[in-house]
């Protein structure tokens, strides 16, 4: 009988560990399905109060290297003829370079493009044919005003009787690298301005950043219109007074 008793008594005392032991393992479970809830609805929250804003950052800079090209061409009845005038033009281009302290390699024409094609008059071919010639005069240097200076003077070409198919300059500034850093934080503050005066009139604060996007560096004259598009823009302008942007587009948490 005293064995049967100490059986139930083992017996009773093992199923109350094992209760207690179950409980408290679901009472640990249930806190931490809790905490774990909580947190997601505070990221859930959070994910529904953004502000997205955009900085940015600008720069006048002077350009530093610049690009001349002078395309022109003559047609005659025969290729002599207009390889002749065509030369003709060549050494009044360069003469006209050489007053403004442009010489050497750079400023001799290149190799020439020839076309052959039957006359016509009045929608009619003549049956004789006419030969084109054109050439082309570029270079780069870094003489900056020089350039800007034939590129204002070009006109005394016209005045010589020498007809351009196209003249074009455009002038790069070419230390880019050397602002970019401070350009972009300059940019992400600007962002951050935005965002906090946002906060301030929606009575919440800002929090940390859920995504940034920078936007390309886009060179242009001064005297054109920025505008805040964040595509690509090019490294050159028509014009040594330049204005550096780049626009960054933040992603603020608010708390």
């Amino acid at each position: 009988m005293r064995v049967f008793n100490g059986f139930f008594t083992a017996l009773s005392a093992n199923n109350r560990a094992a209760f207690l032991g179950g409980c408290t393992i679901l009472a640990l479970g249930l806190a931490g399905g809790a905490l774990a809830l909580s947190s997601g609805m505070v990221r859930m929250k959070r994910a529904d109060r953004e502000v997205t804003v955009r900085g940015v950052a600008q720069r006048e800079v002077s350009a530093d290297r610049a690009s001349w090209e002078v395309t022109y061409g003559e047609t005659a009845y025969d290729l002599p003829s207009a390889l002749a005038a065509v030369d003709r033009d060549s050494r009044m281009i360069g003469e006209f370079l050489r007053k403004r302290g442009f010489t050497g390699p750079g400023t001799q024409p290149g190799s020439a493009s020839i076309s052959v094609s039957d006359e016509m008059i009045d929608n009619k071919p003549t049956g004789r044919k006419t030969y084109h010639v054109t050439r082309a005069i570029a270079f780069f240097s870094d003489n900056v005003a020089g350039v800007r200076r034939i590129e204002d003077e070009k006109d005394e070409l016209a005045q010589q009787g020498l007809v351009v198919d196209s003249v074009n300059a455009s002038y790069e500034y070419t230390r880019l690298d050397t602002i970019k850093p401070d350009m972009i934080a300059d940019a992400t503050r600007d962002a951050r301005r935005a965002a906090e005066k946002f906060a301030s009139d929606s009575g919440a604060s800002v929090g940390g950043i859920r995504s940034a996007t920078q936007g390309y560096f886009s060179v242009t004259s001064r005297d054109v219109a920025s505008s805040d598009d964040e595509g690509e823009g090019s490294s050159t302008a028509n014009s040594p007074d330049q204005r550096v942007r780049v626009v960054t587009t933040i992603v603020y948490y608010l708390d």
